[in-house]
Formats: C-alpha cells, structure tokens, sequence
C-alpha cells in the first residue's frame, strides 16, 4: 500500500473518532495539502451514479478534462464498472474503507498503475453516501508521454474490511495471556 493511502486511510480513521465514518464537514482539505492533487470526493445519488463533487487538479490532468459533475463509473467499463459499482457500495454500506488497483490507458496503449482509496462519509443526512477518494499513480506519469488516460481495468479489489485499516499506533495493545508457572528444581 502507498505511504500516501496509509496517510489519508490514518487521516479518516482519526476523523471517525469512534463514529462509523466522519462527516464530510470533518474533512478539512488543508490537512491533506500533499495529497489535494489526488484526491476526490463522490456523491452517491442511486448505485449507479456517484457523481465528482470534487476532483483534484492531478485527476483532471491525467484525464485532460474537468472531472466535477461527472458519474466516476463512467471512468470503467464492462465487468470493471460493475465491480467498481459493487466496492463503492460495499464501502458506503459497510461503513468502510476500501482500495483498489488499476492500469490507466493512454490511446496509444502507454500505461501507468495505479491504487485507489475510497472511504466512506457521512451526508447532512447522517447516512453514508458520500466517498472521500485517493487516485494514487504507483508509477511515473511520464509513462504515459502527456497524453490522457482513456481508459482504466481493475487489477485488484480490497473489500470493505476495518480491521485491516485500523492503523497500528490506533491499535490496542494486548499481551498474550501468560500464567506463572514455579520451577522448583
């Protein structure tokens, strides 16, 4: 996992204090001033639309256009937008995060990879249907030559799972049971 996922995963976990997920309006963006490039947050308005709100000026570039006010499932195809669809509310549901990885696409078959974040928010509604984002590019951007991603395939899905998220240092420290035993010889 990218030290940049671990952060904001560490991020929402500090937000979420002891809620199922934070509040949008916990987010405070200049607390993740590194990542703001890369970072997204999706509206759900029914499972097959959760729409940009906000999408980060490194995603726009990569993609050579504005992202906001667009469906983020219109970015897959196929089984991929299905799978995608599916994690998405799995993590809105659970709630908790997920991550994925992907090869984005340049028209002339360049690629990058990439992993994906997608941690779940509460609306004004108290419900979870809001997702603050990370697409995090594992390998240079220069791989794709300047030219735009026109196309993205999943390379693996991490389900909704807390446990796995939950940072160390937020962890508690348990010893093992021990029992005192006497060694008379």
């Amino acid at each position: 996992m990218h030290a940049h996922t671990e952060t904001l995963l560490a991020y929402w976990e500090t937000r979420r204090n002891g809620r199922p997920a934070p509040a949008r309006a916990d987010i405070v963006p200049r607390d993740l001033s590194n990542l703001l490039s890369w970072l997204f947050i999706l509206e759900r308005a029914d499972a097959d639309h959760h729409v940009f709100r906000l999408a980060g000026t490194g995603l726009c570039q990569l993609y050579r256009r504005e992202l906001r006010e667009q469906n983020f499932l219109d970015l897959w195809r196929g089984f991929d937008r299905h799978h995608v669809r599916a994690l998405i509310e799995s993590a809105l549901a659970a709630p908790a995060p997920a991550t994925a990885s992907a090869t984005a696409y340049a028209l002339d078959g360049q690629t990058i990879e990439a992993e994906l974040a997608l941690l779940p928010l509460r609306g004004p509604s108290g419900q979870a249907d809001r997702v603050l984002g990370l697409y995090q590019p594992l390998s240079p951007l220069r791989g794709l030559q300047d030219r735009p991603v026109v196309r993205q395939k999943l390379t693996g899905l991490q389900p909704p799972m807390r446990e796995i998220y939950t940072p160390v240092s937020l962890r508690p420290l348990t010893a093992p049971p021990y029992e005192l035993v006497a060694n008379d010889r």
